[in-house]
């Protein structure tokens, strides 16, 4: 029997997960970064015609490198507690974080790159994208809002 306590503990725990992710989007613009290339990248895939294995390869890319990025911004809140002023061993865990996170990127966009290199497959791609005015300025639109999403400040800094 499933106990009310055990429901409240799952929901807490998933609120609280959220939480953290909201707090890497509004503070982390290398968050905002990685975001909008999946939302790029996703949708070119869809006119891409990916196979159902290169999909699922192409989202754990993606969410290998938003999980980096979210586990670096973690080390990143953990090393500012432990270590307010300046220290060298704070700042070579900060540097490690950041390039466990550029280490995950880069092979990310290598899987891109042999996943979407296929002249033909690209060329039809584009042509569909490029043929029909709706899915140049959706293309256009995303891109525009990527550049605001990754460049807008928040208004405020979220509270840890």
């Amino acid at each position: 029997m499933i106990k009310r306590n055990d429901v409240y503990s799952l929901v807490r725990s998933f609120r609280c997960a959220f939480h953290g992710i909201a707090y890497c989007i509004i503070n982390e613009r290398n968050m905002r970064i990685h975001l909008s290339a999946v939302v790029l990248v996703s949708f070119f895939s869809y006119y891409y015609g990916l196979e159902r294995l290169e999909l699922a390869l192409l989202l754990l890319c993606c969410g290998l490198v938003i999980s980096a990025e979210a586990i670096n911004t973690a080390i990143e809140a953990l090393v500012n507690l432990g270590s307010p002023a300046y220290h060298p061993y704070a700042r070579i865990a900060k540097d490690v974080a950041a390039g466990g996170v550029a280490v995950t990127a880069i092979a990310a966009a290598i899987v891109g790159l042999i996943l979407f290199l296929d002249p033909q497959r690209l060329s039809a791609a584009a042509e569909r994208i490029l043929c029909s005015p709706l899915r140049t300025g959706a293309v256009a639109a995303l891109l525009f809002a990527a550049v605001l999403f990754i460049f807008t400040p928040p208004r405020r800094k979220s509270r840890p």
